[in-house]
């Protein structure tokens, strides 16, 4: 089914107000001092690798049941706290990527001493 003109409109109100809704957020989002070394780190690998593949591992219990050996010379981004799997994994990813401020705050410490970006 194609999307129409109302569906479009709605998604653009609904986007809008979601947007204002986050603005009082903004401040914390990019000026916290562990949010503003994150987007420095971010930055200082903006096209690092670029031509080259890289791989998204995220988790949860499939990981157990797939072989990711094969990813083990490639670039990968690791999420949240996958850094639990690296022994079973037999390497660490790339880099280590976490969104959910949540996970973040239980878990900086144990982030920070990763020796992975």
């Amino acid at each position: 089914m194609e999307p129409t003109l109302a569906d479009f409109l709605l998604q653009t109100v609904k986007n809008a107000y979601d947007g204002i809704r986050r603005l009082p957020q903004l401040p914390s989002a990019y000026l916290h001092p562990w949010r503003r070394a994150s987007i420095r780190r971010l930055a200082a690998l903006k096209d690092a690798r670029k031509g080259q593949r890289a791989f998204i591992i995220g988790n949860g219990p499939s990981l157990k049941q797939t072989d990711l050996s094969k990813l083990r010379n490639e670039f990968t981004f690791g999420l949240n706290r996958i850094y639990l799997m690296f022994p079973e994994l037999g390497f660490p990813t790339s880099c280590l990527v976490s969104i959910n401020d949540l996970v973040i705050e239980q878990c900086a410490a144990e982030m920070a001493a990763l020796e992975i970006p």
